[in-house]
């Protein structure tokens, strides 16, 4: 049937086939694959690493925020999302996006397990969002609580979002924001370990998310590691919307900005990769003003865009920062569109690109849906962001043994990150 529609409407069957309900049966008696559609549909200009999907009834396979697909995601059970940090910016603007299907699809039920810490104004905070949430007429949000008490709030926990870190500090030596973090992860890890649901998948966001990330992997041990992520969408999405702006396009039409490392110090996009409206980036912007631009000045202002956006504002970025998780767990849960990757934080352990095993380090990735991805294979990586991704590995290498450092010191036990279990099927 796919050969008989037109490239834009292959592009959206496979789509629909991509991430609808379903695709994770591994019975299925028939096998549709969406990668030559996909593929025939982008003719030149999309990313080739996608991958096999089965099918199992055509009534099935929809998109996940069609009306159809929300009648049918309506009957099945309630996602459990726990928050951590909930009470602060970023959790007032990410609550109600999650609370209205913009995370997880448009028939999607979810139950909100909120955490924050036990101090009086963070307890009023939270007190006054529940009454908001119970407010703000959401039919998708099946409950809603707020809790100091972190085993309650990741308890039987589908998916986990750890908003919160030790702020890095000017002043503050790198050792000693460790150290805090050590401590406060410490605790995240023990939780998720003992009560979240087995197969949890848990997003760090403060900086720097990809340290966070295998700190709170070290202390849950039986976990798969490949459960682990770390927020640099925000980098991405930056990066996406600056470039939509001088190539007079929309967010949505720029894709395929690779971020890799997201170390503190070298956090920089691959253009290489990038497309505008299926062109590639460099024939959009071809001019020599917007070569120099993108050469000279769009790095410095994505890098300094959270210090710019709190100098205007008074206040974080937490509407940027927001939609940034949503987009990663949006992708991670309902599958990433056919020739398009998106940047995650993952464990590194058997990547092609050369980056050793045992981290936490943003690369493209396609993601199939369910919580399951793999990493976006057969990319040409230029010298230049070769170097810079080398440095990040050299620091995140450096954060590493750190914290192994202060895991003996403070007498934890540390789970041997060298190398991760087995992922399972489909990762």
């Amino acid at each position: 049937g796919f050969g008989a529609l037109q490239p834009a409407a292959r592009l959206a069957a496979a789509w629909r086939l991509a991430c609808a309900p379903g695709r994770s049966s591994v019975g299925a008696p028939r096998v549709a694959v969406a990668m030559g559609a996909a593929k025939s549909a982008c003719a030149g200009g999309c990313f080739s690493g996608l991958r096999t999907v089965r099918k199992q009834d055509d009534a099935d396979w929809l998109d996940p925020f069609s009306d159809a697909s929300a009648t049918a995601a309506q009957k099945a059970e309630p996602l459990r999302v726990a928050v951590a940090g909930a009470a602060g910016q970023i959790g007032y603007a990410l609550l109600p996006m999650i609370a209205s299907g913009e995370m997880f699809g448009k028939g999607q039920r979810v139950i909100l397990q909120c955490l924050d810490l036990n101090l009086p104004q963070v307890i009023e905070n939270m007190r006054g969002l529940e009454m908001e949430l119970q407010d703000g007429d959401f039919p998708l949000l099946r409950e809603a609580f707020f809790t100091v008490d972190d085993a309650k709030a990741f308890k039987d926990a589908d998916y986990v979002i750890l908003l919160g870190a030790f702020p890095q500090q000017e002043g503050k030596q790198r050792r000693e924001i460790m150290e805090k973090n050590t401590m406060i992860f410490r605790t995240m890890g023990h939780a998720i370990e003992t009560c979240a649901n087995k197969e949890c998948k848990v997003l760090t966001v403060a900086h720097p998310a990809c340290t966070n990330a295998l700190l709170c992997a070290y202390y849950a041990p039986s976990r798969p590691k490949e459960n682990f992520f770390a927020l640099s969408r925000l980098e991405q999405n930056r990066v996406a919307g600056q470039i939509a702006q001088r190539a007079s396009a929309s967010a949505d039409d720029v894709r395929n900005v690779a971020v890799w490392g997201v170390s503190p110090s070298a956090r920089r996009a691959d253009l290489d990769t990038c497309t505008v409206k299926g062109k590639p980036l460099f024939s959009a912007l071809y001019k020599e003003d917007d070569r120099k631009w993108l050469e000279q000045e769009l790095a410095p202002d994505v890098l300094q865009r959270g210090a710019s956006i709190h100098q205007a504002r008074k206040a974080t970025c937490a509407l940027s920062a927001a939609r940034a998780i949503v987009g990663h767990m949006r992708d991670l849960h309902c599958g990433t569109r056919p020739g398009i990757f998106s940047s995650m934080g993952v464990w590194s352990d058997g990547n092609e690109y050369g980056i050793a095993d045992g981290l936490v380090f943003s690369m493209p990735v396609v993601c199939q849906g369910r919580g399951r991805w793999h990493m976006a294979g057969g990319l040409v990586v230029g010298k230049e962001t070769r170097e810079r991704l080398k440095e990040a590995e050299r620091e995140l290498l450096g954060d590493r043994e750190l914290a192994r450092e202060l895991g003996r010191k403070h007498g934890l036990q540390l789970a041997q990150m060298s190398k991760a279990a087995p992922p399972p099927a489909g990762r």
